[in-house]
């Protein structure tokens, strides 16, 4: 069965983003999107998927400046 998410992402003065997508496909989403982040697409959704397993809804918010400021959301679908 192929795991697909529902995500969102918000970022500081852009409009927001949405789409449903495998794992694959939001690595490749988040890859473009370029966002500032300590960990690379690959892990950042690895680690959300984690908490998606205890609560079925992952949220992940950056710490950065406000002008670099970025949000995802993401939730199993199927």
């Amino acid at each position: 069965m192929i795991r697909r998410y529902l995500w969102t992402l918000d970022r500081c003065d852009q409009e927001s983003r949405s789409g449903l997508s495998t794992e694959a496909e939001l690595v490749d989403v988040l890859t473009a999107a370029d966002l500032p982040c300590v960990m690379t697409p690959d892990w950042l959704v690895a680690t959300m998927q984690m908490d998606i397993e205890s609560s079925g809804l992952a949220v992940h918010e950056s710490t950065l400046e406000a002008h670099d400021n970025w949000k995802l959301q993401l939730k199993l679908v199927a």
